[in-house]
């Protein structure tokens, strides 16, 4: 155990974390870098390096290297984990070594973005490290299809191809990647390498497996320089990250296929990342119109302070399914209603705003016809008494609360049975028509008309104390009606004012018996209660 004790000591050397472990999970030691980086408390390495409450192989997308190690007789495993830091989540490289001496496993957390200066520090050539696992090492020649010179374990893992088939130039690795994506990585060697880059990492492509299986990857790659500084060859760790583009992949094929406007939306960076067909062919646009703008640059002026308010909301943290209706312009300048449906997502380990847009233009449309026919008298498409009285209690509310006059006029068609018994209904229907027409055409667009029944007519005033000018107004509009084997039409008013402590009982009551006051003193006259 003092040899042990000695070693722990030496751990303290290397620049990143190392933990030691018994068959148990329990971190019997870790380094002076470890309890730098990991900040979580426990006594386990799925505690420390995860916060799980059980071990990591019990969650997707965690395999353990030292059950690897344990049930299949390994000496070693290297697995890719995402760790929680006191930076955030990092994504390490954990190779794990078995030391039969003590009974322990010795797991070295090597970050990616320090990769290559760990393998500096520890002296060790990448490739024997990398020796599983989804991270393989190439070592490439500057020439016409980047021969292989070197390479891990690993590459027959990631490409069905081993490193003696590489060496032996059975396969250089252009033949490898996807020939839809070699001229782009063709492309991009060939820019780095003429700027004379250190390092870059080349954008996800795809590479052809020995079975014919395509698998995406990310490749970080660094330039190998002479004396001079000329770039000779290159090396680079190449990740599989199949999985992810495969779930992307699935995620563009339900959205294909929805019957609903998709999008996904970088409210961060504030522009849209993906647009499915439905979405451009109901607004006319084409996608790269789409792409890279903003979701408010879509939305209907009307609608922009709720839309920013909801991205408000996401950016502070909220992460429930968010609706809300909106109106968006298509390209021709068409206004279409749309149902909102939002839910936070990851997308390439970043949240976005997953936009699910239901056309409901027509639902709409409906809605409004049937609160059309609901609220409307159908022979004077004035409004109907029911949508008159809920007008009447909102006037009545602003009197009451704050004051705001208004008044009221009651008119009655005279000798209106004497007419339609004469000449008709059809004719009774005529003048009905004939009297609103006028009495719309002699009002203010903030004064509500009503067909409270049979041949009466209630007229709202907002902000009118004396109702008798307008009332008198309408009574000589109506008057100058004829109606052919009849003569001139002509009206009854009642007209009252709110007072305090009024009701719609009350004021119709006054307004009421001032129209049968006009009726009593000869007809065609106002009368004011």
């Amino acid at each position: 155990m003092e040899r042990l004790a000695l070693e722990r000591e030496a751990l303290d050397i290397i620049p990143f974390p190392v933990l030691l472990i018994d068959k148990d999970y329990r971190v019997v030691s870790m380094n002076k870098r470890a309890k730098e980086l990991y900040t979580q408390s426990g006594q386990t390495c799925y505690q420390i390096s995860h916060s799980f409450s059980e071990p990591c192989h019990l969650h997707k997308d965690h395999p353990c290297p030292l059950k690897e190690i344990i049930e299949r007789g390994l000496k070693e495993c290297s697995v890719l984990h995402k760790h929680k830091t006191k930076n955030g989540e990092e994504y390490h490289l954990v190779k794990a070594v078995y030391m039969p001496e003590y009974d322990l496993f010795l797991e070295l957390h090597i970050p990616l973005e320090e990769l290559l200066s760990a393998f500096d520090t520890a002296r060790l050539r990448p490739e024997l490290l990398i020796n599983s696992g989804p991270l393989a090492f190439f070592l490439w020649e500057k020439k016409e299809g980047w021969p292989v010179r070197d390479a891990s374990k690993s590459v027959y893992e990631l490409t069905g191809y081993t490193v003696e088939e590489f060496l032996g130039g059975k396969i250089d690795y252009a033949s490898l990647i996807h020939p839809e994506d070699l001229e782009r990585v063709s492309q991009e060697v060939a820019t780095y390498t003429n700027t004379n880059k250190d390092f870059w990492t080349h954008e996800p492509y795809r590479i052809i497996t020995k079975d014919g299986k395509v698998k995406w990857v990310l490749d970080h790659t660094v330039s190998v320089k002479d004396n001079e500084g000329n770039i000779v060859g290159y090396y680079g760790y190449v990740m599989d990250i199949s999985e992810f583009y495969e779930k992307e992949d699935l995620f563009v094929l339900i959205a294909e296929n929805n019957p609903n406007g998709v999008i996904l939306y970088d409210f961060q960076e504030d522009k849209i990342v993906y647009a499915n067909r439905v979405f451009l062919k109901m607004l006319k646009y084409q996608e790269e119109e789409v792409i890279g703008k903003s979701v408010l640059a879509f939305v209907d002026p009307k609608d922009l302070e709720s839309v920013k308010r909801l991205i408000e909301r996401v950016k502070a943290g909220f992460t429930k399914s968010l609706r809300v209706i909106i109106r968006v312009p298509t390209k021709t300048g068409k206004v279409k209603w749309f149902k909102l449906v939002g839910h936070v997502v990851i997308y390439r380990n970043k949240e976005h705003l997953l936009i699910t847009l239901v056309d409901i233009t027509m639902e709409k449309k409906r809605e409004k016809r049937l609160f059309y026919l609901a609220t409307t008298d159908r022979l004077t498409k004035l409004l109907n008494r029911h949508a008159g009285i809920k007008m009447f209690e909102n006037l009545l509310y602003q009197a009451q609360r704050y004051g705001v006059p208004f008044s009221l006029l009651m008119l009655d068609i005279d000798n209106f049975k004497k007419l339609n018994d004469e000449l008709g209904h059809l004719v009774g229907d005529l003048a009905l028509r004939k009297v609103a027409k006028a009495i719309k055409k002699s009002i203010r667009k903030s004064d509500v008309v009503i067909r409270w029944g049979g041949e009466e007519f209630l007229l709202l005033l907002p902000h009118t104390a004396d109702p008798l000018p307008i009332g008198e107004k309408i009574r000589k509009l109506i008057n100058a009606i004829s109606i052919d084997g009849y003569g001139p039409l002509s009206v009854s008013v009642g007209a009252t004012t709110y007072r305090e402590g009024d009701t719609i009982d009350s004021m119709i009551q006054r307004a009421d018996s001032a129209l049968y006051s006009a009726k009593r003193k000869g007809k065609n006259r106002v009368e004011v209660a």
